[in-house]
């Protein structure tokens, strides 16, 4: 969709966590809504970027309840691990050393900060590859139906079959 162009799905996101992050700023938990919202932003829009409005209509799109379980578990699982520094009271040294340095002297991120991000990139890849690809079809389930459909339509022939004999 062309719509859906890099810049604005980062904007878009951007305008999303400034929308929630700021009335919410006050409480616990903004942060953590702020992420899971943009998180959510940046999925979803690379997804209909990728398969339009098949990601919700056709044959092969996924269920509603199947899509949201999923994200619902990414989102989770992204504020949790994201979460998890500040609850861990006790890291190995080498988790919690600074990767580089620049050259004013300020401290670049540790080695736990860039497994985080990590780990959050991988659940939005593994997020937008479940949306985009298409639902498995069982072709013994379709087989079943179509048979028994056909039958249906041969029973429903013979009544009516039956019904002008009968006059």
């Amino acid at each position: 969709m062309k719509f859906f162009r890099h810049e604005y799905i980062l904007l878009a996101a951007f305008l999303a966590f400034a929308a929630i992050y700021l009335p919410l700023r006050d409480q616990s938990f903004s942060l953590d809504a702020a992420i899971g919202g943009c998180f959510t932003v940046v999925v979803f829009a690379y997804a209909i970027r990728k398969r339009g409005r098949l990601l919700i209509r056709g044959e092969q799109a996924r269920s509603l309840p199947e899509i949201l379980l999923a994200h619902l578990v990414c989102v989770g699982t992204l504020i949790l691990v994201l979460r998890t520094g500040m609850f861990v009271s006790t890291m190995p040294d080498w988790l919690t050393l600074p990767v580089a340095a620049d050259h004013y002297g300020r401290m670049g991120p540790s080695a736990f900060q860039m497994l985080q991000a990590i780990a959050g990139f991988s659940l939005g890849y593994f997020e937008w590859r479940l949306l985009i690809s298409p639902r498995s079809i069982n072709f013994e389930k379709e087989e079943r139906r179509a048979r028994i459909a056909l039958w249906k339509k041969a029973e429903l022939e013979a009544e009516r079959m039956d019904a002008l004999r009968l006059q």
